[in-house]
């Protein structure tokens, strides 16, 4: 991998905290593709549980009924729930241009997680803190809508 991607799959939350030499042996396992603007990295529904870093460009991250969710660019992990629950992908994902990205598949990922034990720990622990962070956002949200709701039927309103 050139420098400047390398840094960015480097800076990537999911290998935070590691010594450059495991991060680079994680970015060995990777496969490497540009997809054209349009394209479909993963839909809602497939069984993949590949994990993508986004090394240059954007994504857009849909519901199955289109309601965009979010953005991601350069250095963003996409498919972190899949990998750890191996479930059925819960998004659409596509591209919002050229994108440059590494492909880590599930089960070698996996493989190197539980034979490394300390740095599949780690890795772990870095995807627990951000889908905390998403989950804790989430109630936000949740607690928000609640606080708007109001019964039609209630006249002292």
């Amino acid at each position: 991998m050139q420098g400047n991607l390398a840094n960015v799959f480097a800076a990537n939350y999911l290998v935070f905290g590691l010594p450059q030499d495991k991060i680079d042996e994680i970015a060995s396992m990777a496969m490497f593709e540009t997809l054209g603007p349009g394209a479909s990295v993963v839909s809602v529904g497939d069984k993949s549980s590949d994990l993508f870093v986004i090394l240059d460009g954007t994504v857009l991250i849909h519901t199955k009924h289109g309601d965009k969710l979010a953005e991601a660019g350069s250095g963003s992990v996409i498919g972190e729930v899949a990998l750890v629950d191996d479930q059925p992908r819960c998004a659409n994902v596509t591209t919002k241009g050229s994108v440059y990205m590494a492909r880590l598949p599930a089960s070698d990922l996996r493989a190197y997680m539980a034979k490394n034990r300390e740095v599949g720990f780690l890795m772990l622990a870095n995807l627990a803190r951000v889908l905390s962070m998403r989950l804790r956002n989430l109630d936000q949200v949740v607690e928000g809508l609640f606080g708007k709701a109001r019964d039609p039927w209630d006249l002292a309103t």
